[in-house]
């Protein structure tokens, strides 16, 4: 009697787990990207921004609700934050992901 219900909360965790790791793995992408743009030899945040808005559209989806990007780059080096809600098989319930990536700004060494 009591096994039904208890495997259908546990397929629901399954799913819900793998609802959370699919949108944290698209937060990471977009956070990658952004980082890529804004990190390189005379880019600005800006650009990174844009890319993280371009990376969005494409693999954001319905799985990233409510997605904010930070970028900030500095004189040696960026980084880039990625929060977003995701689907939620609970009701009323909205799980949060996050992604951040960081690197050192990308400079011209000159020739010998």
């Amino acid at each position: 009697m009591l096994s039904l219900p208890l495997a259908f909360a546990m397929i629901l965790t399954v799913l819900q787990i793998g609802l959370w790791t699919h949108a944290h793995a698209r937060a990471q992408s977009v956070a990658d990207h952004a980082l890529a743009a804004a990190r390189a030899h005379g880019a600005t945040a800006k650009q990174g921004h844009a890319a993280a808005r371009r990376s969005l559209d494409h693999l954001g989806g319905r799985l990233l609700d409510d997605p904010r990007v930070t970028v900030e780059r500095g004189e040696a080096r960026t980084d880039v934050h990625v929060r977003a809600t995701t689907l939620s098989l609970v009701p009323g319930w909205k799980p949060s992901v996050s992604a951040h990536q960081s690197g050192p700004v990308e400079r011209r060494e000159p020739g010998p």
